[in-house]
């Protein structure tokens, strides 16, 4: 007989904890939760309830997805020594 390896269910974060974990509010990630969902990771939705939950490996997934690259130095913008700034003219 098969020995099958029980997987233990990791606890489901709350709204609170991933914004904890985001270092953005409650109220924003309540708002891009309905009105801008790809800004926040997957949501795991229970049958019969609408409370907004995440499982922890799918953060984790996300949050690597979105880490940048290595910085690049800026590229210099040179202008033109004749060239005046930008906006209306100063009084003089």
């Amino acid at each position: 007989m098969p020995e099958h390896k029980e997987r233990a269910v990791e606890p489901l974060l709350s709204v609170e904890e991933l914004a904890t974990c985001l270092h953005k509010s409650v109220a924003s990630i309540r708002s891009d939760a309905s009105r801008n969902p790809d800004a926040l990771p997957p949501i795991c939705r229970l049958p019969g309830t609408k409370r907004l939950l995440w499982r922890a490996e799918d953060v984790q997934r996300w949050l690597a997805q979105h880490v940048a690259g290595p910085r690049q130095e800026p590229i210099p913008v040179h202008l033109p020594a004749n060239s005046r700034g930008r906006g209306r003219p100063r009084k003089v």
